[in-house]
């Protein structure tokens, strides 16, 4: 766990770099979700994802286009990373950062999932990406962004 806490804020801390700036102004809000996989379950949830998960977020339509509106937001604002070498207790963590946290947003793969696939194949997915997950399962914080700057 200490080595998983540890990674988190490696990547934070690293999330700096260009690819992956920072936008959340000092002050507003991220949510950084990490989700502790099963060893022998990683390139599944990679591919479950990257191939069914993400691609539905993507093209998701919410009804209600003041919701809508904040989604296309919330999309252009996420990151996910994966692990590149396994936990001391053989779990794999990915996280995700919404940078900035969008209030109002939706950060909830169901709906996306029903939208694109119909309800049967998104209880289908979501069966196999939950069973992806070890014991710790999946942990959701929302933190400040701190000004560093001059200091």
């Amino acid at each position: 766990m200490k080595q998983s806490l540890t990674l988190l804020i490696i990547s934070l801390f690293f999330s700096g770099c260009e690819q992956n700036k920072v936008t959340a102004n000092p002050g507003e809000k991220m949510m950084v979700v990490t989700n502790f996989i099963k060893y022998d379950k990683k390139q599944e949830f990679e591919d479950i994802v990257l191939n069914e998960v993400m691609p539905s977020y993507y093209s998701y339509r919410d009804s209600v286009d003041e919701i809508h509106s904040l989604n296309q937001k919330a999309k252009n604002n996420m990151r996910i990373q994966k692990p590149v070498e396994m936990n001391q207790d053989s779990t794999w963590m990915f996280t995700m950062i919404a940078d900035p946290f969008i209030d109002g947003a939706n950060y909830s793969i169901v709906p996306p999932l029903r939208q694109k696939y119909g309800d049967d194949k998104a209880k289908e997915i979501y069966g196999r990406w939950n069973a992806c997950f070890s014991k710790q399962g999946q942990t959701v914080f929302l933190v400040e962004e701190v000004d560093l700057k001059g200091k």
